[in-house]
């Protein structure tokens, strides 16, 4: 796939150099910058080795329409500063498709939904509140334990969201609105994953969200010369330095070695110790120009039921964005040209209660968005895997200051 990411240039080593550095880096998606920001923060040396950056928060082309990573809301304290909000997106402006009928968010349909309505916006301003507060503390404490610490997340994780919409009384709900908003955020039915996610997922009903351009000079603003423009082929864990072998045939060497790549990439560089990790979820896309078939004009976004896996959103310049399972293109358009079209397999993790383990081994770190998807919590956990590296630094240097977690 051809996409708008930043590259950088670099030195061409010969066969024989090994560049020894104090820490590695491997993948610029957010997780990775996460983890280099705290580093640079704390004046500790590292490289990070990467193809692009931005990882998933990926582009067209022109670099005017995101395809991974979609908006951002008011709640991304950490992340707004990497990018530049460009529209706020309402749900009001999208139609909605359930077998013959086609409705909006305000419409009538919505009258007979209002006391169930009443009752998840409650649950979602209530969640909020401790989501928010998991996140003060999310760069110093492991998902894990954070969410383990509070009782309401800790339920709202275990908890399948098939019990949750049925106690609180929301399936006509779901099916008319909620589950087709969340097919549009993680690519599944909310009745295939916890409560927790499902609550998270629809966050965006009650928190203002935008489109965003990645500001790659931002996210890379003091360790820009740090970046080496490189894709990771195998690697040698040792006992005291690790090897980095990249598939440009160079060789890097290191104390402390991060791995920010998805996780079925990193398990397959981590070899025997490789991670449990949640079920993936599968998603491919079309980036189209072209004319929707008169059924499906008329709205900046058309929302389908999870049963048909489908949400398809006109941007800015006039071009859309088709997502789908099963690719049924022609159902929805008179014609079209593909700009780009691309298959994530897997886009997300979120079948299962597995959490990664952060410090598989001594000197080996894991940061990645797996335990909790999206690009704040990623860029968060890049952060807690930083704190993590810096830990004997910190106890050398007497250090030892601690946040408490209520």
């Amino acid at each position: 796939m051809t996409t708008n990411r930043i590259r950088f240039a670099f030195s061409q080593p010969t066969a024989t150099q090994q560049e020894t550095h104090e820490t590695i880096i491997i993948g610029g998606g957010m997780s990775g910058l996460g983890c280099a920001h705290r580093l640079r923060d704390h004046a500790q040396p590292f490289l990070m080795i990467t193809p692009e950056i931005g990882g998933r928060v990926r582009t067209s082309p022109d670099g005017n329409v995101n395809y991974g990573a979609y908006y951002v809301t008011d709640d991304y304290q950490w992340t707004l500063p990497l990018v530049k909000t460009i529209d706020r997106v309402h749900i009001t402006d999208g139609l909605f498709h359930q077998q013959d009928a086609r409705y909006r968010f305000r419409s009538l349909r919505m009258l007979k939904h209002l006391p169930a309505m009443i009752r998840f916006n409650s649950d979602l301003h209530h969640f909020r509140q401790h989501f928010n507060a998991m996140n003060e503390f999310a760069g110093d404490f492991s998902r894990r334990h954070l969410i383990a610490a509070d009782p309401v997340l800790q339920q709202a994780f275990d908890q399948p969201a098939e019990d949750y919409i049925r106690q609180r009384r929301l399936e006509c709900l779901f099916a008319d609105f909620i589950d087709p908003l969340l097919w549009a955020s993680f690519f599944d039915s909310p009745y295939n994953v916890s409560t927790f996610f499902v609550l998270a997922a629809s966050l965006p009903l009650i928190v203002p969200m935008h489109t965003f351009v990645f500001d790659t000079d931002a996210a890379t603003k003091g360790f820009r010369d740090r970046i080496v423009s490189d894709s990771v082929q195998h690697v040698e864990l040792g006992e005291k330095w690790h090897r980095v072998h990249t598939t440009a045939g160079r060789m890097f060497r290191c104390r402390n070695l991060v791995f920010a790549t998805p996780m079925n990439h990193t398990n397959r560089l981590l070899g025997p110790l490789a991670q449990p990790i949640r079920g993936g979820i599968d998603v491919s896309f079309y980036h189209v120009r072209g004319q929707l078939r008169p059924r499906y004009r008329g709205a900046m976004r058309n929302f389908f039921t999870s049963d048909e896996a489908t949400i398809i959103s006109r941007e800015r310049d006039g071009s859309y964005l088709y997502y789908y399972v099963n690719d049924q293109i022609d159902k929805y358009f008179e014609s079209y040209s593909v700009i780009t079209n691309d298959h994530w397999k897997p886009a997300l993790f979120f079948h299962g209660k597995e959490f990664v383990n952060s410090q598989p081994a001594p000197n080996v770190f894991i940061a990645s968005d797996h335990d909790m998807p999206s690009m704040e919590n990623a860029f968060l956990n890049g952060r807690y895997t930083a704190s993590l590296v810096l830990r004997p630094a910190r106890k050398s240097s007497g250090n030892t200051s601690r946040i408490a977690v209520a």
